[in-house]
């Protein structure tokens, strides 16, 4: 059975369930769908002196593949520049960390450093 909201209220509601899960885990959270340069970061967060920029994925079923499978070569190298303009932005931080979520239903699952 399909559900009645949006692919993007779906992907808007996989975010927050990021943000949050995120913010138990000791993250804090400095932003949702931010714009750098063109780019949209899902998540930015910070946990001690590392940016975390995280990309969200999720899917209503496995037949396009496993969320986290989409975050193609072209999708990382763009993140990647984003998140070199985000940590000019935020002086105190010592590196930068590329995360992916992926939420499938209610599960969530964390790739720290996934590429």
């Amino acid at each position: 059975m399909r559900s009645s909201i949006s692919a993007s209220e779906y992907g808007r509601r996989a975010e927050t369930l990021a943000a949050i899960w995120l913010r138990l885990r000791g993250y804090r959270i400095l932003g949702r769908n931010v714009r750098v340069a063109g780019r949209e970061v899902d998540v930015v967060a910070r946990r001690g002196r590392t940016l975390v920029v995280c990309e969200v994925k999720a899917r209503r079923s496995r037949s396009r593949g496993a969320p986290v499978d989409a975050v193609d070569p072209r999708k990382q190298r763009r993140l990647v520049e984003a998140g070199e303009m985000l940590r000019l932005a935020h002086p105190g931080v010592k590196r930068v960390r590329f995360d992916v979520i992926a939420v499938d239903g209610l599960r969530v699952t964390h790739v720290p450093a996934a590429f």
